[in-house]
């Protein structure tokens, strides 16, 4: 398979929908780079009841982590890096400078506690997704299994990240800094709007989960967003594989993916098209097409179909490139699973329903060109 990055390969699946067969030519690579974490968020599932880090799978060293960067970048042009909590690599600033050098787009998604430690972090990562789920210390606590200093030590992540928006990065000949330390996160959200100055470093996104607890959070995790004109995406809370049955026909939760949808038809730089947004509203079934975005475990195992399969039979390491491991990984599983599409999350559903809808795919091209500006 030949690497025709994230804009050719989707136009190669069009073609592979249009005379009916499953797209499988990757958009991105997710690669889960550790499944160590020190937080215990009452949403984190690995789709078979487990925390992430109750999985103890070892991880690859840098020198393996950059051969398997070098499969990937083969095969297309972004590279999400993920976890687990990713800040716990201290090679991390490494990974995310090999991807770039390979020419791939890098995204990175954290919790952020300790952004302001490692400023190289800004150098090398392309677009920023903040997991968050509220602006609240107390009740992010409670969400993320924590004591209110590890929480506010979230935000602080939050607060960097605003500040470090208006700054030029560090001068990578002189090994300067741009981090220093950041304003409180009330005086950001006071500060009055229209006066962000042009972005600098990655595109910064907002990454949330709807529980039945936290609904009022959102929307001021979301108006945050829209007046800072940052990225904002939404996925329901999956319990196993399947939306947490308490959001069928919640009220709460049907008015915010109301307030979600206004935003984005008002120009917010809400993430996902609109079939994506009706079909967590009322949990649509769909066309899930996993492998437009491969997952990868910490030990360079690949996924497939994909994660919640748990079938992880072939290491990319043991293959030249991403397109032998993928016919090695179908050799193996000559019978994909059938799943029921039950996995409304923003990396199945978003990316799936983006592929089968051309047409409000240029839109969203258009909404990240803004974002970027």
């Amino acid at each position: 398979m030949t690497g025709m990055g994230f804009v050719g390969n989707y136009l190669r699946n069009l073609g592979a929908i249009a005379i009916g067969r499953t797209p499988a030519a990757p958009l991105m690579f997710s690669w889960y780079v550790t499944h160590r974490c020190g937080l215990n968020c009452a949403y984190c599932c690995d789709g078979d009841g487990k925390r992430f880090a109750e999985e103890r799978i070892p991880e690859l060293t840098t020198a393996e982590a950059r051969q398997l960067i070098d499969r990937l970048a083969a095969a297309t042009d972004t590279l999400d890096l993920t976890g687990g909590e990713p800040l716990l690599r201290p090679d991390l600033e490494d990974l995310l400078a090999h991807a770039r050098q390979r020419g791939m787009r890098t995204v990175l998604n954290t919790k952020g506690i300790g952004l302001a430690d490692r400023p190289d972090l800004w150098r090398f990562t392309d677009v920023l997704v903040l997991s968050l789920d509220t602006l609240d210390p107390g009740r992010l606590a409670s969400l993320i299994g924590r004591d209110r200093a590890t929480a506010q030590a979230v935000l602080d992540g939050l607060t960097c990240a605003l500040a470090q928006r208006g700054r030029p990065l560090p001068d990578e000949g002189k090994g300067e800094t741009a981090v220093a330390g950041p304003p409180s996160l009330v005086g950001l959200l006071r500060r009055r709007p229209g006066r962000r100055a042009r972005r600098h470093g990655p595109l910064l996104v907002l990454s949330v989960v709807a529980t039945p607890t936290n609904l009022d959070d959102l929307a001021a995790v979301l108006a945050l967003a829209q007046r800072e004109r940052l990225g904002f995406q939404i996925s329901p809370e999956i319990v196993g594989t399947h939306p947490n049955p308490a959001l069928r026909g919640h009220l709460g939760y049907r008015a915010l993916l109301r307030r979600v949808r206004a935003a984005k038809a008002a120009g917010a730089g809400v993430l996902g098209v609109e079939a994506y947004l009706r079909g967590i509203r009322d949990f649509r079934r769909f066309h899930c097409h996993p492998l437009l975005m491969p997952v990868i475990r910490p030990d360079g195992r690949l996924y497939y179909p994909c994660l919640e399969s748990k079938n992880a039979t072939v290491n990319l390491l043991d293959h030249r490139t991403y397109g032998e491991a993928l016919a090695a990984a179908r050799r193996l599983t000559p019978r994909r699973p059938t799943c029921g599409d039950c996995c409304h999350i923003f990396c199945h559903m978003a990316l799936s329903l983006l592929q089968r809808h051309p047409l409000q795919a240029a839109r969203e091209l258009r909404l990240w060109r803004h974002l970027d500006a």
